[in-house]
This record gives C-alpha cells, structure tokens and sequence, in this order.
C-alpha cells in the first residue's frame, strides 16, 4: 500500500519540483493547473511512472481524468489497481 507521503515524494522526483516538500502538499491538491501545476506532457510522465512502477495502464486517456483529479484519488486508484 502506498502512503500520500509517499506518493508525494515521488512525484516530487519525477517532477523536479525543487523548493517543494511532501509536507506542504495536501492530499486534496489538485495534480494540474492550480495544484502542483503539472501539465500535458507531465500527464504522459505520469501514465509512463505509474505504469513502469505499478503496472497501472489506462484504456484510454478520459479514464485517467478522475484519477488525476488530486493526491488522495491517485493513492486510491494506485493502492486499488496497481502491484503494490
């Protein structure tokens, strides 16, 4: 099982979001635009990471609309869907 405190370290990584700590992150922050404020290419990232590590893959890109939505809905997709 994966911790939002986890997951926010490693999206902290991948990212390169320098100056950013896991602790200033809510679990309800959304992942796009005003939240972390990752964009379209970082969603491609997102599906490659979560892929390679959790063996999570997506049918199609609307699906992963609502699991991208914030911290906490991507934890609970991956603990729920991924190879944890």
């Amino acid at each position: 099982m994966i911790t939002t405190e986890k997951l926010k370290t490693d999206l902290i990584a991948l990212f390169n979001l320098e100056g950013v700590h896991a602790e200033e992150i809510s679990d309800d922050d959304h992942l796009f635009n005003d939240g972390l404020g990752l964009d379209s290419v970082d969603a491609i990232e997102l599906t490659i990471f979560l892929d390679n590590e959790y063996g999570i893959i997506f049918a199609n890109i609307s699906e992963s609309e609502a699991v991208f939505a914030s911290i906490k809905t991507l934890q609970e997709f991956i603990n729920a869907n991924g190879n944890v």
